[in-house]
């Protein structure tokens, strides 16, 4: 075969540099598309779950406060002298009311404790602490008189004290209230059934339309008398400490049920409640809380309304004159009328996301009660370091459903 008939070899294939970069060029372009898009729904995922979880988190706050400020005043609504009455409870030697010290964020709530259905304490520019009593019984608003000599009550049959059912062990708790108190409430005591009292069998009770334990199982006739011992062991409620003025015994139910709490944020944003009682530790029901503000619903015949036609007339702030926790719990007479004209609670609530959340609109101040006149809104500024954080502000209106009655 000739030179000129042999082939010749084909050119070198291969990438130039050129191509090597476009390349690399659309493969960073790429990574930064891709991880702009995970970082963009990152933010989407933790932006709507943190607001889930605020809603949640309201949610169950908002159920157990509807739980508790619904029952305030309950079993004492129909009593006289009750309002505003100075608590006294003693228990196992120990005074625990009027209290020595109060547990954070309590502190500074009076430690001289006097009955109200729901107070409020003006927090100024922090939470608002709530003050919430009430009764746990069948028996519930009917007071019943009595003569004692401090360790027991001889009563005519009321059934209802001592309600329990047959063979169960005594735990009720009563309140005893002067009434007899021409200036105004006096002393108020808390005193428990003895442990070995014991009642009869059920009877029907046709005003309560109920079945009831009555007060011994001797007593046969509403006209008969009975005597009621009270607990005197070392972990009791002890003796009547006084029996003037004609007391009057409110019937509380068992020791465990009755309501006396305080409830407000602590500065772990947790709302927390307090048993002034002390028969369970503070106990946490909600995080993340920024902020808790509440108004008193009050039925007093303003803004062209008609009094005690148990409608709100009025949302008034606790830090006006004569809606103070102090001036409620004053003790005088003319407190009492107040407090019955109270028919709900209105509730202000700021919830924090639990992570920081990236957001082109970020809250910088947030505002309670809106529809109020300016000086019963709460306005909240965020600093910048909380403008990080997600919010969610809600607002609602509790019922006293135990405040029906007309004022006295």
């Amino acid at each position: 075969m000739s030179e000129r008939s042999m082939p010749r070899p084909g050119a070198q294939g291969g990438i130039s540099l050129v191509e090597v970069m476009v390349g690399m060029a659309v493969g960073l372009l790429a990574s930064l598309v891709i991880f702009k898009s995970f970082s963009s729904s990152e933010s989407f995922r933790r932006n709507v779950s943190g607001a889930a979880d605020s809603i949640q988190n309201a949610a169950v706050v908002g159920a157990r406060l509807n739980l508790m400020i619904e029952e305030g005043g309950a079993g004492l609504v129909q009593g006289r002298n009750v309002w505003s009455c100075l608590l006294k409870v003693n228990r196992g030697g120990s005074t625990l009311l009027p209290a020595s010290t109060l547990p954070a964020p309590f502190e500074n709530f009076p430690k001289s404790v006097r009955v109200l259905p729901v107070g409020i304490q003006n927090g100024s520019t922090g939470s608002d602490t709530l003050l919430v009593i009430a009764g746990n019984s069948a028996s519930s608003n009917r007071d019943i008189p009595f003569d004692s000599t401090g360790t027991s009550l001889t009563v005519t049959n009321p059934n209802g004290i001592g309600l329990r059912d047959d063979g169960q062990t005594a735990t009720d708790l009563l309140l005893a209230v002067p009434q007899d108190v021409p200036e105004g409430p006096g002393d108020c005591q808390i005193v428990q059934v003895a442990a070995d009292y014991s009642g009869g069998k059920p009877v029907a009770d046709i005003s309560l339309g109920l079945n009831v334990m009555p007060a011994a199982a001797k007593v046969v006739s509403p006209a008969s008398y009975t005597v009621i011992p009270l607990n005197q062991g070392e972990a009791s409620y002890g003796a009547l400490q006084s029996t003037a003025s004609s007391p009057s015994a409110f019937h509380l139910g068992r020791e465990a049920l009755p309501t006396f709490s305080l409830v407000s944020v602590n500065s772990n944003n947790e709302l927390v409640e307090y048993d002034l009682l002390k028969r369970r530790p503070l106990q946490s029901f909600g995080e993340n809380i920024l902020l808790l503000k509440a108004r008193y619903g009050v039925d007093n015949g303003k803004a062209g309304g008609i009094p005690n036609d148990d409608v709100v007339d009025e949302w008034i702030s606790p830090g006006e004159s004569g809606w103070s926790i102090t001036e409620l719990m004053s003790g005088n007479a003319s407190v009492q009328q107040r407090v019955d004209q109270i028919k709900a609670i209105r509730i202000g609530l700021i919830v924090r996301t639990s992570q920081s959340q990236s957001t082109d609109a970020k809250s910088s101040t947030l505002v309670l009660f809106q529809d109020l006149a300016e000086s019963r809104q709460v306005t909240v500024k965020l600093a910048s370091t909380e403008q990080r954080f997600g919010y969610q502000v809600f607002d609602w209106v509790i019922p006293l459903r135990n405040m029906k009655s007309t004022p006295k």
